[in-house]
């Protein structure tokens, strides 16, 4: 089961993240990611059951980040940010 992350994430937190994870760059256009460079979203999505299986769908906690030089669009399952956040902290 899909645990539901209540914890506030900035947009700083997201952009830790992201240059840890050596993503730097938009997969679109390219352009080196800066503080101005990208929007962060907090939204709740659905995942659609498995063709085999009929349940209903389970929501997922994303966060949508835009790209604010070309609008390119990438999801990152908020959990995950937040655990690594959690580590990160704990790491200090």
């Amino acid at each position: 089961m899909t645990q539901t992350c209540t914890r506030e994430i900035s947009k700083a937190d997201v952009e830790r993240f992201l240059f840890a994870k050596h993503i730097t760059a938009c997969p679109a256009c390219g352009r080196f990611r800066s503080q101005c460079d990208l929007d962060v979203q907090a939204i709740t999505c659905h995942r659609a059951p498995a063709a085999s299986l009929p349940t209903p769908s389970t929501p997922v906690d994303v966060l949508m980040v835009v790209c604010q030089n070309c609008g390119a669009i990438q999801f990152h399952d908020r959990t995950v940010v937040a655990k690594w956040l959690d580590c990160q902290r704990r790491a200090r």
